[in-house]
């Protein structure tokens, strides 16, 4: 069995993080292009740089995992769990991650992001 080193964990965690926070965004982003608010424009700009942001950090992990022959798939979602499923370096495994705990880190990656967002000049 292939023992992932700490980085690779690591970036196979943030490539499935990035990957739901995008996601998210991009539904939230259809949802107030929608919606009639008063103050929409600040709304959007915040979740565009926010998914700019993603999309570079999501650029500098796929070369890493490019580099590092690296793909990871999502298998299955029990409702309880999701299992993903990587290749590294020739080698497959799989790994099972608690769906709160994904939600909580998607969570926190998104609001950290938003409050980090300086406004462009």
């Amino acid at each position: 069995m292939l023992k992932l080193t700490s980085e690779e964990q690591r970036m196979i965690r943030l490539f499935i993080l990035l990957t739901i926070s995008r996601k998210a965004l991009e539904t939230d982003w259809i949802q107030l292009e929608k919606a009639s608010l008063r103050l929409q424009d600040p709304y959007l700009e915040l979740t565009r740089a926010t998914l700019d942001r993603i999309s570079k950090e999501m650029s500098e992990i796929k070369q890493y995992m490019f580099r590092h022959q690296m793909k990871v798939e999502k298998q299955k979602n029990d409702g309880l769990f999701t299992e993903y499923f990587y290749h590294c370096r020739g080698y497959s495994g799989s790994m099972r991650i608690l769906n709160t705990h994904l939600k909580n880190q998607v969570h926190d990656y998104i609001t950290s992001c938003f409050t980090t967002i300086s406004r462009p000049s």
